[in-house]
């Protein structure tokens, strides 16, 4: 349990590290700016965020991380640097569709982890939520 909470931490860390391309970029830098959706719209400090979104972002959330982990695995496996970078552009795929499909767009997912980073108790409840889901 200690395990998991630590990567869940570590996921939303970076996760909100990454700035406003939290889904479309995986696997950092290197993935290079190809798929990547485009900067969201500014959002206010503080923006209020209902229970709803919320919920939600914590559904797209943990499905993000699934892929994500999913991913990680499967790109130890590559060949060469060209099957790892179109096993990258798969994965930023599957994980904006997964958003999709949880009922948020991802300039909406992104805005809402930007949100995040402004308000430190919402964080560590969508933390604890996140962590009750994985």
């Amino acid at each position: 349990m200690t395990i998991r909470k630590t990567v869940l931490t570590l996921a939303l860390t970076s996760l909100f590290a990454v700035g406003g391309t939290a889904v479309a970029q995986y696997g950092g830098p290197e993935a290079g700016a190809a798929g990547q959706a485009p900067p969201p719209a500014a959002t206010t400090p503080g923006m209020a965020l209902t229970e709803q979104t919320v919920d939600t972002f914590v559904d797209a959330f943990v499905a993000v991380q699934e892929i994500r982990q999913d991913f990680a695995e499967r790109l130890q496996e590559a060949a060469d640097e060209t099957q790892a970078q179109a096993m990258q552009q798969e994965a930023q795929e599957e994980m904006m569709r997964a958003v999709e499909e949880e009922g948020m767009s991802v300039q909406e997912y992104n805005e809402v982890a930007m949100a995040l980073q402004q308000d430190p108790e919402l964080m560590q409840q969508v933390q604890q939520k996140a962590e009750e889901r994985m």
